[in-house]
Protein backbone atom coordinates (compact mmCIF):
# COMPACT_ATOMS: atom_id res chain seq x y z
CA UNK A 1 0.00 0.00 0.00
CA UNK A 2 1.46 3.31 -0.38
CA UNK A 3 4.81 4.32 -0.95
CA UNK A 4 5.64 0.47 0.44
CA UNK A 5 3.91 -2.06 0.73
CA UNK A 6 0.31 -2.96 0.35
CA UNK A 7 -0.57 -5.67 1.13
CA UNK A 8 -3.41 -6.26 -1.33
CA UNK A 9 -5.26 -9.68 -2.66
CA UNK A 10 -7.35 -8.40 -5.62
CA UNK A 11 -8.97 -11.67 -5.42
CA UNK A 12 -9.70 -10.31 -1.51
CA UNK A 13 -10.19 -6.87 -2.90
CA UNK A 14 -13.38 -8.44 -5.17
CA UNK A 15 -14.37 -9.99 -2.17
CA UNK A 16 -14.39 -7.67 0.45
CA UNK A 17 -16.12 -4.12 0.57
CA UNK A 18 -17.83 -2.29 2.11
CA UNK A 19 -21.63 0.05 2.49
CA UNK A 20 -20.52 4.07 2.95
CA UNK A 21 -23.07 5.56 5.41
CA UNK A 22 -22.61 9.38 7.11
CA UNK A 23 -19.33 9.12 9.45
CA UNK A 24 -20.56 10.63 13.12
CA UNK A 25 -18.13 10.61 16.51
CA UNK A 26 -19.07 7.96 18.85
CA UNK A 27 -21.25 9.52 21.54
CA UNK A 28 -21.04 9.16 25.52
CA UNK A 29 -23.55 7.33 27.07
CA UNK A 30 -24.63 6.68 30.39
CA UNK A 31 -22.40 3.75 31.78
CA UNK A 32 -20.21 3.20 29.05
CA UNK A 33 -16.01 4.64 28.76
CA UNK A 34 -16.11 8.04 27.89
CA UNK A 35 -14.80 7.95 23.82
CA UNK A 36 -11.55 8.84 22.70
CA UNK A 37 -11.75 12.12 21.19
CA UNK A 38 -11.39 12.56 17.15
CA UNK A 39 -8.76 14.47 16.57
CA UNK A 40 -9.20 16.60 12.72
CA UNK A 41 -6.23 14.45 10.85
CA UNK A 42 -8.43 11.16 11.84
CA UNK A 43 -11.85 12.94 10.64
CA UNK A 44 -10.17 13.66 7.30
CA UNK A 45 -9.26 10.20 6.83
CA UNK A 46 -12.92 8.90 7.75
CA UNK A 47 -14.22 11.70 5.08
CA UNK A 48 -11.67 10.12 2.33
CA UNK A 49 -12.84 6.48 2.68
CA UNK A 50 -16.34 7.84 2.92
CA UNK A 51 -15.51 9.70 -0.57
CA UNK A 52 -13.89 6.23 -1.69
CA UNK A 53 -17.06 4.57 -0.84
CA UNK A 54 -19.41 6.96 -2.51
CA UNK A 55 -17.22 6.69 -5.51
CA UNK A 56 -17.38 3.27 -6.30
CA UNK A 57 -21.24 3.51 -5.83
CA UNK A 58 -21.18 5.76 -8.29
CA UNK A 59 -18.87 5.20 -11.24
CA UNK A 60 -17.62 1.41 -10.22
CA UNK A 61 -15.14 0.02 -7.25
CA UNK A 62 -12.42 -0.48 -10.30
CA UNK A 63 -12.15 3.12 -11.20
CA UNK A 64 -12.94 4.39 -7.29
CA UNK A 65 -9.61 2.16 -6.48
CA UNK A 66 -7.39 3.78 -8.86
CA UNK A 67 -8.23 7.26 -8.04
CA UNK A 68 -8.08 6.73 -4.57
CA UNK A 69 -4.87 4.12 -4.06
CA UNK A 70 -1.73 5.51 -4.13
CA UNK A 71 0.49 6.22 -7.18
CA UNK A 72 3.59 3.84 -5.41
CA UNK A 73 1.15 1.28 -3.50
CA UNK A 74 2.01 -2.00 -3.89
CA UNK A 75 -0.46 -5.00 -4.82
CA UNK A 76 -0.67 -8.91 -4.36
CA UNK A 77 -2.27 -10.87 -7.46
CA UNK A 78 -2.32 -14.53 -6.76
CA UNK A 79 2.20 -14.81 -5.73
CA UNK A 80 2.95 -11.70 -7.72
CA UNK A 81 3.94 -8.30 -6.26
CA UNK A 82 3.53 -5.72 -8.27
CA UNK A 83 2.25 -1.81 -8.73
CA UNK A 84 -1.62 -1.79 -7.65
CA UNK A 85 -2.74 0.26 -10.03
CA UNK A 86 -1.08 -1.57 -12.86
CA UNK A 87 -2.17 -4.80 -11.24
CA UNK A 88 -5.77 -2.93 -11.42
CA UNK A 89 -5.87 -1.71 -14.71
CA UNK A 90 -4.93 -5.21 -15.94
CA UNK A 91 -8.20 -6.74 -14.65
CA UNK A 92 -11.80 -6.63 -16.67
CA UNK A 93 -13.85 -3.55 -16.02
CA UNK A 94 -16.48 -5.34 -12.95
CA UNK A 95 -20.09 -5.62 -14.36
CA UNK A 96 -22.24 -2.34 -13.66
CA UNK A 97 -24.51 -3.79 -11.26
CA UNK A 98 -21.29 -5.35 -8.92
CA UNK A 99 -21.63 -3.05 -5.72
CA UNK A 100 -18.98 -3.05 -3.16
CA UNK A 101 -19.91 -1.66 -0.35
CA UNK A 102 -18.49 -0.53 2.81
CA UNK A 103 -18.32 1.78 5.59
CA UNK A 104 -15.24 2.99 8.01
CA UNK A 105 -16.33 1.95 11.63
CA UNK A 106 -12.63 1.49 13.83
CA UNK A 107 -9.38 3.27 13.44
CA UNK A 108 -6.98 5.68 14.15
CA UNK A 109 -4.23 8.14 13.04
CA UNK A 110 -0.52 8.81 14.29
CA UNK A 111 -0.21 11.82 16.65
CA UNK A 112 1.70 13.64 13.15
CA UNK A 113 -1.70 13.48 11.52
CA UNK A 114 -0.21 11.62 8.35
CA UNK A 115 -0.53 8.00 8.52
CA UNK A 116 -3.48 5.98 10.27
CA UNK A 117 -5.60 3.03 9.53
CA UNK A 118 -9.32 2.16 9.55
CA UNK A 119 -11.64 -1.06 9.62
CA UNK A 120 -15.16 -1.86 9.14
CA UNK A 121 -17.55 -4.28 7.56
CA UNK A 122 -18.08 -4.82 3.53
CA UNK A 123 -20.38 -6.35 1.42
CA UNK A 124 -20.21 -7.92 -1.98
CA UNK A 125 -23.01 -7.56 -3.85
CA UNK A 126 -24.17 -9.30 -7.62
CA UNK A 127 -27.49 -9.87 -8.38
CA UNK A 128 -27.24 -12.74 -10.45
CA UNK A 129 -24.86 -14.61 -7.98
CA UNK A 130 -26.67 -16.22 -5.05
CA UNK A 131 -30.19 -14.98 -5.38
CA UNK A 132 -28.35 -11.11 -4.85
CA UNK A 133 -27.53 -12.06 -1.42
CA UNK A 134 -24.63 -9.63 -0.19
CA UNK A 135 -21.18 -11.72 1.09
CA UNK A 136 -19.80 -10.54 3.80
CA UNK A 137 -16.97 -9.32 5.22
CA UNK A 138 -14.14 -7.24 7.17
CA UNK A 139 -11.89 -4.53 5.69
CA UNK A 140 -8.92 -2.76 6.68
CA UNK A 141 -7.12 0.33 4.83
CA UNK A 142 -3.73 2.53 5.84
CA UNK A 143 -4.12 5.44 4.57
CA UNK A 144 -1.19 8.22 4.23
CA UNK A 145 -1.41 11.96 3.66
CA UNK A 146 0.29 12.70 0.27
CA UNK A 147 2.53 15.92 -0.39
CA UNK A 148 -0.48 17.72 -1.88
CA UNK A 149 -2.70 17.20 1.65
CA UNK A 150 -4.45 14.46 0.50
CA UNK A 151 -5.29 10.87 1.65
CA UNK A 152 -4.47 8.00 -0.34
CA UNK A 153 -4.95 3.97 0.45
CA UNK A 154 -1.44 2.60 0.72
CA UNK A 155 -2.39 -1.08 1.85
CA UNK A 156 -5.80 -2.64 1.68
CA UNK A 157 -6.92 -6.06 2.93
CA UNK A 158 -10.67 -7.94 2.61
CA UNK A 159 -11.16 -10.57 4.33
CA UNK A 160 -14.56 -12.69 3.81
CA UNK A 161 -16.55 -13.40 6.96
CA UNK A 162 -19.12 -16.01 7.71
CA UNK A 163 -21.83 -13.86 8.34
CA UNK A 164 -21.87 -9.41 8.94
CA UNK A 165 -19.19 -8.77 11.08
CA UNK A 166 -20.46 -6.24 14.56
CA UNK A 167 -19.39 -3.27 14.46
CA UNK A 168 -19.96 -0.03 17.04
CA UNK A 169 -22.94 1.96 15.04
CA UNK A 170 -20.62 4.76 14.90
CA UNK A 171 -17.33 5.46 13.90
CA UNK A 172 -14.91 4.97 17.01
CA UNK A 173 -11.61 6.13 17.50
CA UNK A 174 -9.10 2.84 18.93
CA UNK A 175 -7.59 3.12 22.50
CA UNK A 176 -4.80 5.61 22.74
CA UNK A 177 -3.93 7.02 26.31
CA UNK A 178 -0.95 5.17 26.64
CA UNK A 179 0.43 6.63 22.81
CA UNK A 180 3.94 7.05 22.64
CA UNK A 181 4.69 10.85 22.85
CA UNK A 182 8.47 11.11 23.14
CA UNK A 183 11.32 12.21 20.97
CA UNK A 184 12.78 9.40 19.11
CA UNK A 185 16.24 8.43 19.40
CA UNK A 186 18.74 5.44 19.31
CA UNK A 187 17.45 3.61 21.55
CA UNK A 188 13.83 3.52 20.26
CA UNK A 189 13.23 0.15 19.08
CA UNK A 190 12.58 0.67 14.88
CA UNK A 191 9.43 -1.35 13.83
CA UNK A 192 10.78 -3.33 11.49
CA UNK A 193 12.65 -5.00 14.56
CA UNK A 194 10.18 -5.53 16.63
CA UNK A 195 8.38 -6.99 13.37
CA UNK A 196 11.06 -9.25 12.48
CA UNK A 197 11.03 -10.73 16.22
CA UNK A 198 7.36 -11.14 16.18
CA UNK A 199 8.16 -13.44 13.30
CA UNK A 200 10.71 -15.38 14.42
CA UNK A 201 8.56 -16.20 17.83
CA UNK A 202 6.06 -17.41 15.22
CA UNK A 203 7.80 -20.75 14.56
CA UNK A 204 7.51 -21.60 17.73
CA UNK A 205 4.41 -20.91 18.56
CA UNK A 206 1.56 -18.49 17.93
CA UNK A 207 -0.03 -17.56 21.69
CA UNK A 208 3.80 -17.70 23.26
CA UNK A 209 4.59 -15.03 20.38
CA UNK A 210 2.07 -12.66 20.56
CA UNK A 211 1.82 -12.90 24.86
CA UNK A 212 2.71 -9.24 26.00
CA UNK A 213 3.05 -7.58 22.13
CA UNK A 214 -1.40 -7.05 21.78
CA UNK A 215 -2.11 -3.33 22.23
CA UNK A 216 -5.65 -2.05 23.75
CA UNK A 217 -8.29 -2.80 21.11
CA UNK A 218 -6.28 -5.26 19.11
CA UNK A 219 -8.43 -7.05 16.34
CA UNK A 220 -7.18 -10.05 14.39
CA UNK A 221 -8.65 -10.42 10.43
CA UNK A 222 -8.56 -14.14 9.37
CA UNK A 223 -10.59 -15.36 6.40
CA UNK A 224 -13.72 -17.39 6.76
CA UNK A 225 -13.89 -16.31 10.44
CA UNK A 226 -15.54 -13.25 12.40
CA UNK A 227 -13.28 -10.65 13.59
CA UNK A 228 -11.32 -11.82 17.04
CA UNK A 229 -11.44 -8.61 19.15
CA UNK A 230 -9.43 -7.62 22.42
CA UNK A 231 -6.85 -9.29 24.33
CA UNK A 232 -8.03 -12.02 25.97
CA UNK A 233 -10.58 -13.59 22.85
CA UNK A 234 -7.63 -13.29 20.44
CA UNK A 235 -5.05 -15.28 22.92
CA UNK A 236 -7.82 -18.02 23.15
CA UNK A 237 -7.87 -17.89 19.30
CA UNK A 238 -4.44 -18.15 19.09
CA UNK A 239 -4.12 -21.34 21.29
CA UNK A 240 -5.58 -22.81 18.64
CA UNK A 241 -3.38 -22.40 15.57
CA UNK A 242 -0.70 -24.27 14.57
CA UNK A 243 2.96 -22.99 14.61
CA UNK A 244 4.27 -21.16 11.25
CA UNK A 245 6.79 -22.74 8.92
CA UNK A 246 8.23 -19.23 7.87
CA UNK A 247 6.99 -15.81 8.43
CA UNK A 248 9.41 -13.14 6.57
CA UNK A 249 9.15 -9.25 7.11
CA UNK A 250 9.05 -7.59 3.62
CA UNK A 251 8.27 -3.77 4.61
CA UNK A 252 7.55 -1.30 7.59
CA UNK A 253 6.76 1.94 7.67
CA UNK A 254 6.29 4.32 11.12
CA UNK A 255 4.92 7.65 11.28
CA UNK A 256 7.06 10.64 11.63
CA UNK A 257 5.86 10.58 15.46
CA UNK A 258 7.29 7.47 15.84
CA UNK A 259 4.01 6.21 17.62
CA UNK A 260 2.29 4.08 14.91
CA UNK A 261 3.50 1.88 11.42
CA UNK A 262 2.66 -0.84 9.56
CA UNK A 263 4.50 -3.58 8.48
CA UNK A 264 3.59 -6.50 5.77
CA UNK A 265 5.28 -9.88 4.60
CA UNK A 266 4.80 -13.47 3.43
CA UNK A 267 3.86 -16.89 5.56
CA UNK A 268 3.73 -19.98 5.48
CA UNK A 269 2.34 -23.66 7.77
CA UNK A 270 1.65 -26.67 7.52
CA UNK A 271 -1.68 -27.45 6.32
CA UNK A 272 -4.13 -29.76 8.89
CA UNK A 273 -4.72 -33.16 8.89
CA UNK A 274 -6.87 -34.64 5.74
CA UNK A 275 -9.53 -35.95 7.55
CA UNK A 276 -9.34 -39.56 7.72
CA UNK A 277 -4.70 -39.56 7.83
CA UNK A 278 -2.32 -39.23 10.68
CA UNK A 279 -0.84 -36.14 8.77
CA UNK A 280 0.02 -34.52 5.66
CA UNK A 281 3.97 -34.49 5.01
CA UNK A 282 4.79 -31.58 2.95
CA UNK A 283 1.60 -29.48 2.30
CA UNK A 284 1.90 -26.01 3.21
CA UNK A 285 -1.01 -23.03 3.06
CA UNK A 286 0.95 -19.94 2.49
CA UNK A 287 -0.26 -16.19 2.07
CA UNK A 288 0.86 -13.07 2.80
CA UNK A 289 0.34 -10.88 6.35
CA UNK A 290 -0.20 -7.13 7.11
CA UNK A 291 -0.24 -5.59 10.91
CA UNK A 292 -0.97 -1.79 12.42
CA UNK A 293 1.25 -1.27 15.32
CA UNK A 294 1.36 1.46 18.21
CA UNK A 295 3.83 2.35 20.24
CA UNK A 296 3.55 2.76 24.04
CA UNK A 297 4.72 5.31 26.11
CA UNK A 298 7.61 2.65 27.27
CA UNK A 299 8.84 2.84 23.74
CA UNK A 300 7.52 -0.50 22.93
CA UNK A 301 5.74 -1.41 19.72
CA UNK A 302 2.09 -3.56 20.45
CA UNK A 303 -0.16 -4.57 17.20
CA UNK A 304 -2.99 -3.40 17.05
CA UNK A 305 -4.45 -4.80 13.96
CA UNK A 306 -3.18 -8.45 12.74
CA UNK A 307 -4.10 -9.48 9.02
CA UNK A 308 -3.74 -12.54 6.89
CA UNK A 309 -4.70 -13.14 3.42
Amino acid sequence: MRVSTRRLSLAALAAGLLAALPHQPAAAQRGTPRPEPIPASLEAMVDAERAFAKLALEVGWKQAFLEFFSDSAIGYDGEQVGLAKEQIRTNPDPPKDHQLLWDPRYGDVSRSGELGYLTGPSRNILPSRDNGQPRHGVYASVWKRERDGTFRVVMDIGTTTPRAPTFAERFTRAPSANRFAGDLDDRTPPLGTADGVLNSDLKSGAAKAYRGRLAPGVRFHRPQTMPVLGEAAVMRYLATQPRYEQVDSRYAETAQSGDLGYTWGTWSRPLPPARGRSGSPGRFETGFYARVWVRERTGQWRVVLDVLN
